[in-house]
């Protein structure tokens, strides 16, 4: 028998977990896809089974416009309203939204789902001011209910969807739910798109399939309206549940990253790259491509540990042109994709094995010039708050520094 074979069938008679998520045969494409056009859209279609399609209004909404982005949905809500949020903390920009759920207009349905993982506080503050303004609360994979749960798995596989659906016409998504910061100044970075048109069914099916897991029961045919075209951009919404192998969060950046000709900019809060991403990032980089990753930094990370497996990976890409930045200025919740002069990627998909691994993910991806034009200028004013990361630097980095860098990248994780 051979040893890798002898140290499987140990692991598996221990009961523990020795293989590691991340392992080589994960997928890597090389051929040269094209950046937009109904090839990139087929070339998503293999990988995913959602094409781009015409007919979009797009819009970029950063920071401070995020809740008043929210506002606007509810307020011109007409039938259903839905919020989907894996983070909902007590505080001012509860409190902002509670009112705008209150003073919504009378017989819009409003359907409420929240991971209660991240929302401490939720349960007992913010859930008894919904259900008064007459909204249907769920909690998604709860751990308390008739019987209380232990299990690791269910404790492991989360959501980390941010959804708002009006009507199922319109909806916003991006890379953090509700904090307990200030509504009007943000204490954290990040990045919502709102979008019109014939996928926002997509966002309102990822919600309605959640909602029905949850105990909320089917949505009606009214939450599914026929889809009207709003603009020019061609878009789609590619939801991910987690995969023990490869998830459609994994499938989409590869081909995402695999269409760039000219540019790869990413922002990414949670950056601990898998050994196939880490290989096509440094391949596009040797192409010639321009390749931009910006992370947080210490100031932007409280979690400690995912920034050590974070700056594990930094040593290979730096050595191979890939350029890095670690955001200086607040907490970086933003993931997104910039690719060459048209493809743009928004929403809550993680670049770490473990994510993909085990948590509702999901993203936009969008064909248009001038949304492509606001993520680039948005991209370079954060270079501004952010400290480059440079080759020879880093070479030279103390001891300490490279021990604190050493923890296995399967072991890190981040929500």
């Amino acid at each position: 028998m051979k040893p890798s074979a002898r140290l499987l069938l140990v692991c598996l008679l221990c009961g523990t977990a020795c293989i590691k998520r991340d392992f080589p045969q994960k997928l890597r494409i090389r051929e040269d896809l094209p950046s937009s056009g109904p090839q990139l859209s087929l070339a998503i279609y293999q990988s995913v089974g959602v094409g781009l399609n015409a007919g979009h209004g797009v819009e970029l909404v950063e920071d401070a416009r995020i809740p008043e982005a929210i506002d606007t949905q509810i307020r011109q809500a007409r039938h259903s309203i839905h919020l989907l949020m894996s983070r909902w903390r007590p505080g001012e920009a509860s409190e902002r939204l509670l009112r705008a759920l209150a003073a919504r207009q009378p017989d819009v349905t409003c359907r409420v789902l929240v991971d209660p993982l991240l929302s401490p506080g939720f349960s007992e503050q913010v859930e008894p001011q919904l259900v008064k303004s007459g909204c249907e609360v769920r909690a998604y994979r709860p751990f308390v209910g008739q019987e209380v749960v232990f299990s690791d798995s269910r404790l492991e596989a989360r959501t980390h969807l941010q959804l708002v659906i009006r009507d199922g016409r319109g909806g916003l998504t991006g890379g953090s739910g509700v904090d307990a910061a200030s509504a009007s100044a943000p204490s954290s970075r990040d990045t919502y798109v709102h979008v019109e048109g014939p996928a926002v069914r997509q966002l309102q099916q990822s919600f309605a399939r959640d909602w029905l897991e949850s105990g909320g029961g089917l949505l009606p045919e009214s939450a599914f309206p026929p889809a009207e075209p709003r603009g020019d951009a061609r878009a789609a919404f590619i939801p991910s549940t987690g995969s023990p192998s490869l998830s459609h969060s994994e499938r989409m950046v590869q081909v995402l990253m695999a269409s760039a000709r000219h540019r790869l900019w990413l922002t990414n809060a949670c950056f601990v790259p898998s050994s196939a991403t880490v290989d096509t990032l440094i391949h596009k980089a040797q192409s010639g491509v321009d390749v931009r990753i910006l992370v947080p930094g210490v100031e932007s990370n409280p979690e400690g540990h995912v920034l050590s497996a974070q700056r594990s990976t930094y040593e290979r890409l730096l050595e191979n042109g890939v350029r890095l930045w670690e955001y200086q200025r607040a907490p970086l919740r933003a993931r997104t994709v910039l690719v060459d002069e048209q493809l743009v990627a928004v929403g809550s998909t993680s670049l770490e094995p473990n994510a993909h691994a085990l948590l509702e993910e999901g993203a936009f991806v969008i064909e248009d010039g001038s949304l492509a034009r606001s993520l680039a200028a948005s991209f370079e004013r954060d270079l501004t708050h952010a400290a480059e990361v440079r080759k020879d630097e880093w070479r030279d980095r103390g001891w300490l520094q490279r021990v604190s860098t050493s923890l296995p990248l399967s072991e890190a994780g981040c929500l």
